[in-house]
This record gives C-alpha cells, sequence and structure tokens, in this order.
C-alpha cells in the first residue's frame, strides 16, 4: 500500500509547491517535490506517467501537461509515494482514475477533501 498521496504545482518563480497530500504526518521535502516534478520535465511537456526510486521510497506520478495539450489543469503532478519494495506499474491504472479526480477538483479546492477516501481505495491493490 502507499505511504501516501502528494499533489505539487509548479510556480515559474517559486518552483515546485506542495497543493496537498495524504495521510497528514507525511513529511514531504522540498527536494521530493522537485525531483518528481523533474522526472516529468525532463521527459516530455505532454500529460503521462514517470516513475523514480528514491533512496528509502519510489514514486509513481502523473503529470497534467503544459499548453495545448494539458488535462484539466497545466503544471501539477498527481504523486504516490510507495515503500521501496512496491511496483510502480500496479499502481498506473488506479493513479490515472485518481488523478482524473483530483485535476478536476483543483480549480474549487475541493480535491483535498477527496485525498482520505482517494487512499483508501490505494489499500486495495
Amino acid at each position: 500500500m502507499p505511504v501516501g498521496i502528494l499533489i505539487i504545482r509548479w510556480d515559474n518563480e517559486i518552483g515546485p509547491i506542495n497543493e496537498g497530500f495524504y495521510p497528514e504526518n507525511l513529511k514531504i521535502t522540498n527536494n521530493l517535490l522537485t525531483q518528481v516534478y523533474s522526472s516529468h520535465r525532463y521527459q516530455s511537456l505532454k500529460p503521462g506517467f514517470a516513475s523514480i526510486s528514491l533512496k528509502n521510497n519510489k514514486v509513481v506520478s502523473f503529470f497534467s501537461g503544459v499548453g495545448t495539450d494539458h488535462i484539466s489543469i497545466e503544471n501539477y503532478v498527481v504523486a504516490l509515494l510507495l515503500r521501496r519494495d512496491e511496483k510502480p506499474t500496479l499502481y498506473r491504472e488506479i493513479l490515472k482514475t485518481i488523478a482524473a479526480e483530483i485535476l478536476d477538483k483543483i480549480p474549487d479546492g475541493k480535491f483535498k477533501k477527496l485525498l482520505p477516501d482517494l487512499y483508501k481505495e490505494l489499500a486495495k491493490i
């Protein structure tokens, strides 16, 4: 089961911004935000998935894209922080669903209320 869900927004002046996460005791560093966001931007401006391995965790994430190809809202990443022994590919399908729900609710700010229930859905995998 994932360690947590993380939503990252890119700001051209500040860099990556933590827009929300669950569970609330998750420790999120600026370095983590930068690594996750960068894993997408180095590949493409188009929406898509990325997986990275870190010292203690793995991350599978979905990038909403930039420009005319973006999905719902530009420059957002929805990421699942996984244990080191988990396989990121197992979470791609559910991440697609979760990311769509979250990205659609970002403009009105209601996505934060969804996070606990979405996190519980991940426990089923």
